[in-house]
């Protein structure tokens, strides 16, 4: 990406190059994900799905979707793949019968660390050239964009 010149020119082509940016280094992320998580059967958001459920133990699908942003159907054929590679279980919910509470085996267990150090490794690469209250910026800058974006 090219280096932005700061003046009017630049804030009127702000929302195509911060779309471009965004575009960007999701696609970037994907494909750095995908190449390293490929050996384990893992495509496209299985790996956030997976850390969700690290986090959040006993989730439901429902639960994943309306915090991934993720559609239903993206989420149950995900969340079978994990279930037949062995990264996950379900188990019948106690107060709903209808719902399954998601829990990672200990295969998944084992393979949360490894997606977390990838992700750590991509974030170094691409902040490389950052200092941290730069990154620390970035990240509150973005966090606004967040929140502010979901009022």
């Amino acid at each position: 990406m090219s280096d932005l010149i700061f003046n009017a020119d630049a804030l009127q082509d702000f929302p195509r190059q911060l779309g471009r940016g965004v575009t960007y280094l999701h696609r970037q992320r994907k494909k750095f994900m995908d190449e390293r998580l490929k050996p384990y059967g893992f495509v496209g958001a299985m790996h956030m799905i997976l850390l969700y459920i690290s986090h959040h133990p006993g989730t439901t699908q429902d639960a994943i979707v309306s915090h991934m942003y993720i559609d239903k159907c993206n989420v149950a054929r995900r969340t079978k793949r994990l279930e037949e590679l062995g990264y996950i279980r379900r188990e019948t919910g106690k107060t709903d019968r209808r719902e399954n509470n998601l829990y990672l085996t200990q295969k998944g267990e084992e393979l949360a660390p490894i997606i977390r150090g990838y992700l750590q490794e991509w974030a170094r690469s691409i902040t490389r050239d950052l200092s941290d209250e730069e990154r620390l910026t970035l990240i509150t800058l973005l966090d606004r964009l967040i929140h502010t974006e979901a009022q």
